[in-house]
């Protein structure tokens, strides 16, 4: 089983075939996560990266990756503007009609990235969007304070200039040399055992990820 996974995972004309399925996998994954769920972007992104080189036959081809650069900062940006939207139309006093969001944009948080906006201005968004644990708050408050939308999608754009490469050479450097890694790997350790470890480090990493945005809202 576990070879039969590898094999699909890493197989060129799989990732092919299944491009679409994979694709809009990763776009409802980015657009909800900028809508304020707890769902990493680190993944779908390192995801894309991965299926990107996969779907180029295991090769870099740049204007694949521009396309997959467009493919996930357009619902990146959506759900960002989303969070905008909400913040210029209702203000803070939407808080007080849903529970989840009483949570979410808490009066920590608000007071943080108020500050933000009073020390950098426009910037704060693009510091927002470094920081998983008040991306949502950031871009409600954006709109909360008046950040004018061109000037609100400027900088998160720019923010995704400079984060999304960076997960989506991750998901290039696992293709490449991440099946070498795991068979050797499970002839090493075996296969369940490095099953097991590799469902651990997931759970572990998205536990992390839950935990920051949990402290983040409370400082």
């Amino acid at each position: 089983m576990f070879h039969s996974i590898i094999e699909h995972v890493f197989d060129p004309a799989w990732n092919a075939a299944h491009r679409v399925v994979i694709n809009v996998g990763i776009v409802v994954i980015l657009f909800l996560s900028g809508l304020g769920l707890p769902l990493p972007e680190d993944i779908p992104l390192s995801a894309a990266g991965f299926t990107t080189f996969k779907q180029a036959g295991d090769e870099f081809v740049w204007w694949r990756y521009g396309l997959t650069f467009a493919m996930v900062v357009v619902p990146i940006l959506l759900g960002d503007m989303c969070a905008w939207t909400l913040g210029r139309k209702y203000g803070l006093p939407i808080r007080d009609r849903f529970k989840i969001l009483r949570r979410v944009i808490d009066d920590k948080r608000v007071a943080r990235v108020r500050s933000w906006f009073e020390r950098y201005g426009g910037a704060a968004v693009f510091l927002g969007r470094q920081l998983a644990g008040v991306r949502f708050v950031t871009f409600f408050m954006a709109g909360v304070m008046r950040v004018t939308l061109p000037r609100f999608v400027f900088w998160d754009f720019i923010g995704c200039v400079v984060s999304v490469p960076i997960w989506l050479t991750l998901g290039t450097l696992a293709a490449r040399y991440g099946r070498e890694w795991l068979l050797k790997a499970s002839h090493t350790v075996g296969h369940t055992f490095l099953l097991i470890v590799l469902g651990a480090i997931l759970i572990l990493f998205l536990v992390t990820k839950l935990r920051a945005r949990r402290e983040n809202s409370n400082t």
